[in-house]
């Protein structure tokens, strides 16, 4: 098995990605012997054979690979032309040049055309050869996008973020930094800081400013700096001491809050407002420590810079984190990979809030993860009204089956009695024209809860008897019916005879025709009960659930609506038994207008 001296940073473990490799040679045979030697000599490898040529860059389009291996001398395009062809497509993957026809004329066109490897094909021996080559490439190949990915956050940066090794010379500036001082990044790095600030400033660096960071590993304050062209600007530094004895060096150029003293308080009051905290972490420490936090983190979590530097991140995490967001913050930090998440956080006084952060590692110029930068934004005002939303659009659903349910009772009363008048009982018009009459009633709730989005909007003293006596709702009347006793309650007259339309109808269904139902009064509300079969113990937590019901195709939105409408009016609902062992539905927490 061919070994990489790049194992350190990307390895070839069942967790990481499969190497994908795209062979091109004309020979079919060569194809699929080369496949199975580097199958064999390679752990995690999937191989792709082509013997087109010309197909190549279309097929490369549409699929990814980590490596391309072509023959050179192919009818149509060799492989040279083939890598130009590769190369002009924007396609970056290593190419290997496999070729059989090798001598110096070909190596020198090889390497002049910019191939990652040039070998000889000489038979079974080199296939390892070609597998360490594969392997090395690849590995190569990922680590530089893993540095890519890990400099985008920083590069993008509204903030100048620059790293300035123990000498004091510029190692990195993002774009923004070099912005400040009107210079590219070419004319800052490798120049020493001092290029930027005039004789007093520097001398306040060297006798002040510089010490403290030593001393204390941080510095935050105010400094003056130069522009290219000779103008002073204002600037707001952050600086943090690295174990390399370098430093972290934040700037925000003022110059426009020097402008307007006016504006000043208010432009820093929108800064803190803009909750953007900035955390710097050093791998090479303790538990990847804490080694910076901007004021937007102190001010965002509670916590001061002197309780968080040398703590890990996690200790912002509480009992109602996600264990899904820790781990996927976890694993692209052991990756070293950029994250970003949406994770519940709590402050120093226990308050949850919703961060949204943004990780990325920050590489030397060896390719080697230094720190890792997080931006942190406080978002919890946009996640609940996106839960919110989701809540609403939840309720509208569950809404609309239930009043559904509702409007089927009394069209069926409508179609049939209007069926059976067509037939020659014009008496059944009548019937009709009540059943007419309900639909218009509930497409009039329907109206009111679009329009105010609750199902109760008049509410009125309402006799709890009257509420029960809708039986022209059902094509078969109760057989038996009694109010034990009634009282007067408020609430809004359509919603109580819905919900006591649900109540019957639950019993008409479920049981004998000659059921008995009785309704009566409870301190501080009322019950309804009947002698049917009941509701099992086990079930009577599920009753109210959108789906439940003991009849053969009920759809068991009858209970919902009836859950719906108790909970619009404020009231609570229980399901129990009867004295006979029928069930038992009691509502509490209704106001009478009486008492």
């Amino acid at each position: 098995m061919a070994s990489s001296p790049l194992n350190d940073i990307v390895s070839f473990s069942p967790d990481n990605r499969t190497v994908r490799v795209l062979l091109v040679d004309d020979d079919e045979a060569t194809v699929e012997l080369s496949t199975r030697f580097l199958e064999r000599e390679l752990t995690d490898v999937s191989v792709t054979g082509l013997t087109d040529p010309v197909m190549v860059t279309g097929h490369v389009r549409e699929r990814e690979y980590d490596c391309i291996v072509s023959d050179y001398d192919m009818p149509d395009l060799n492989g040279l032309d083939l890598l130009a062809a590769l190369r002009e497509d924007g396609c970056p993957v290593p190419f290997v040049l496999f070729t059989g026809k090798g001598n110096e004329e070909i190596a020198s066109q090889a390497i002049s055309a910019g191939v990652d490897e040039y070998l000889q094909k000489d038979g079974p021996d080199v296939y390892p050869v070609l597998a360490n080559k594969i392997e090395t490439l690849v590995e190569k190949h990922w680590a530089e996008s893993q540095v890519r990915q890990g400099l985008l956050a920083i590069e993008s940066a509204q903030e100048g973020i620059g790293i300035i090794d123990a000498d004091g010379t510029f190692r990195y500036v993002n774009p923004a930094y070099a912005d400040v001082y009107e210079r590219t990044r070419e004319e800052i790095l490798g120049g020493h800081w001092s290029m930027l600030y005039a004789d007093d400033e520097r001398a306040r660096f060297e006798t002040e400013i510089l010490p403290e960071l030593e001393s204390k590993g941080a510095w935050r304050g105010r400094a003056t700096g130069v522009t290219k062209s000779g103008r002073s600007v204002p600037e707001r530094l952050a600086l943090t001491q690295l174990a390399d004895g370098g430093h972290v060096c934040v700037v925000e150029d003022l110059t426009a809050e020097e402008d307007l003293l006016d504006d000043l308080a208010i432009r820093d009051r929108a800064l803190d407002a803009a909750s953007l905290g900035v955390v710097i972490t050093d791998p090479s420490g303790d538990d990847n420590s804490i080694v910076y936090v901007n004021r937007g983190f102190t001010e965002m979590t509670g916590y001061s810079r002197e309780e968080t530097v040398g703590r890990n991140c996690r200790f912002l995490q509480g009992p109602e984190t996600d264990p899904a967001s820790v781990r996927e913050l976890r694993e692209a930090v052991e990756a070293e990979e950029s994250v970003t998440t949406e994770i519940l956080n709590y402050t120093k006084d226990g308050k949850p809030f919703w961060n949204l952060l943004e990780i990325s590692p920050v590489t030397n110029d060896a390719g080697e993860t230094v720190n890792f930068v997080g931006f942190q934004r406080q978002i919890t005002k946009r996640k609940e009204h996106t839960i919110a939303i989701e809540e609403q659009l939840e309720w509208l659903h569950d809404f609309g089956q239930v009043l559904s349910h509702d409007l089927k009772t009394p069209l069926t009363v409508l179609k049939g009695n209007i069926e059976l008048a067509r037939e020659g009982d014009e008496t059944r018009l009548d019937d009709a024209r009540r059943a007419a009459d309900r639909l218009d009633a509930l497409i009039t709730d329907l109206s009111n809860v679009m329009q105010q989005g609750d199902l109760v909007t008049d509410i009125e003293p309402l006799d709890l008897a009257a509420a029960f006596r809708s039986w022209d709702a059902f094509e078969t009347e109760p057989a038996s019916f009694t109010v034990v006793d009634s009282k007067r309650i408020r609430a809004d007259e359509r919603a109580a005879v819905r919900l006591a339309d649900n109540l019957v109808k639950n019993t008409v269904e479920h049981a004998d025709p000659d059921t008995a139902m009785r309704v009566g009064a409870l301190p501080g509300g009322f019950y309804y009960e009947d002698d049917g079969p009941g509701i099992p113990t086990h079930e009577r937590d599920s009753v109210f659930k959108p789906g439940y019901s003991t009849k053969p195709g009920g759809t068991g939105f009858g209970m919902v609506s009836i859950k719906q409408i108790a909970l619009a009016h404020g009231w609570n609902v229980s399901v129990g038994e009867s004295a006979s062992g029928g069930a038992r539905f009691e509502f509490t927490g209704v106001e009478s207008p009486d008492e």
